[in-house]
């Protein structure tokens, strides 16, 4: 072929979800022309599921994403059923309607996705050895593996679950893991020397199976590990920070007690707690017994944390050794699975998916670069009143204090914007921030 008539062919990825992308893209125009804010719910939905690399055969399935509600899905579900009656083949899923692959082929299980032949020529993802075919399939920034079971002249379909996929999952089964207690290593190796081997002899004494490791947060935490294979590590969604009176009186006047909440409710782990114990001395402490007492219920009420109360490290020890105990009979009988760091941080209070250990302390670096989201989380938190709860409910709308101006901008009054932020839900029980905190906020962010 002559070069002047060459041309330069470029692969045009097609959408894994055609449907759902188009009906968003509708909802978002509808809303935009409209004048709703819902235009940057949808837009962020969108936004969210095109960098999903995988078909869904439902709304619900779709929750796994950001920006996917229960509303939302329940949306898509409807529209989905009211696309398959006007179609003339109801089985189809809606990502097999924008594929090559012919609608007959379609999963029949509405939960299950499966890796098919392709129509078209085969790709360079086969292998061919001995007459055996190998599919093997790149998902994202996932490295290849294979996926499909090895069968003699064909490729044969797997089931793979609809959240998101990561080939280095591994599970714990029941009777073959282990729940150990990991001491933070700063509970043992500084500070007062008689009483950090006061609390190691009386760990032993209970009986309790710990380890002493670097804890970049929290002083104690639970781990799941394989009886047979040491490496595999999961983290229960149980953490701890332990204070003395003294040194809760402290962190207060220096700030590192708002830091600390912030870091424990940033580890995805459920349950944060805080272990206060009385220390002689009481009226040594630097701030009057009132301030702390308020500063611990804050804690519980505010920011959801569980405040346990002790009169000393033996009363404490005792407490892990309990905490131990029923860790181990809440989870000896279930199988546990690992899963990444944004899956966990979604997950409900009764799942079983956990993060790896590894992942856990690699995420909860101290001095690691921090993302805009983060950085605007921790600045919040220098608002008088704004608790860990309140601020990761606004940068959870507003993940950029630019976007969160922008926002304000968009208001026609000062009353929309004290509405805008004061709306904003937090914590288990959902409460609105509310206006007094609402006006603190636009002093600084919107002046004028």
């Amino acid at each position: 072929m002559d070069n002047a008539v060459k041309r330069r062919l470029k692969k045009k990825y097609t959408s894994p979800n055609p449907l759902f992308v188009k009906w968003l893209t509708e909802w978002k125009q509808d809303a935009k022309e409209k004048g709703l804010k819902l235009q940057y719910t949808y837009a962020k939905a969108l936004s969210s599921l095109k960098k999903y690399p995988l078909p869904l055969s439902s709304g619900k399935e779709a929750k796994i994403l950001e920006y996917f509600g229960d509303k939302l899905c329940a949306m898509l579900d409807a529209k989905l059923v009211e696309w398959r009656k006007s179609n003339i083949s109801p089985s189809s899923s809606q990502s097999s309607s924008g594929s090559s692959t012919d609608a007959s082929t379609s999963s029949s299980n509405s939960n299950s996705l499966q890796i098919r032949k392709p129509a078209a020529k085969p790709s360079s993802a086969r292998v061919f050895k001995n007459n055996v075919q190998v599919k093997t399939v790149n998902i994202g920034r996932i490295p290849v593996k294979q996926l499909a079971v090895v069968e003699s002249e064909q490729i044969v379909t797997e089931d793979v679950d609809s959240s998101p996929v990561d080939l280095n999952t591994f599970y714990l089964f029941p009777g073959h893991f282990s729940i150990v207690l990991c001491v933070d290593n700063c509970e043992t190796v500084s500070g007062h020397g008689r009483n950090k081997k006061l609390f190691i002899s009386e760990l032993q004494k209970c009986g309790v199976e710990y380890e002493v490791r670097k804890l970049h947060v929290g002083d104690f935490l639970w781990i799941a590990r394989d009886n047979s294979d040491s490496e595999k590590e999961l983290v229960l969604d149980f953490i701890v920070e332990r204070k003395r009176l003294d040194d809760l009186a402290h962190s207060i006047k220096d700030g590192r007690f708002r830091e600390q909440k912030f870091r424990m409710k940033n580890s995805c782990l459920k349950n944060p707690i805080y272990l206060v114990e009385n220390c002689s001395g009481a009226k040594y402490l630097g701030l009057p017994e009132s301030t702390l007492e308020q500063a611990m219920i804050n804690t519980q009420i505010c920011d959801g944390f569980l405040v346990k109360r002790t009169q000393g490290i033996k009363e404490s020890v005792t407490y892990l050794s309990l905490m131990t105990k029923m860790l181990r009979r809440k989870y000896e009988n279930l199988t546990l699975v690992s899963g990444s760091r944004e899956v966990v941080q979604k997950k409900t209070l009764s799942s079983n998916i956990f993060m790896s250990f590894r992942e856990f302390n690699c995420s909860s670096i101290k001095n690691k670069n921090l993302t805009i989201k983060e950085m605007f989380a921790k600045h919040l938190l220098q608002f008088f009143g704004l608790s860990v709860d309140r601020a990761a409910a606004i940068v959870e709308v507003f993940k950029t204090p630019s976007e969160f101006i922008e926002a304000l901008e968009k208001c026609t009054s000062e009353t929309e914007k004290i509405q805008l932020i004061s709306s904003i839900k937090y914590g288990l029980h959902k409460k609105n921030i509310g206006p007094a905190l609402s006006k603190s906020l636009l002093q600084f962010y919107s002046p004028s």
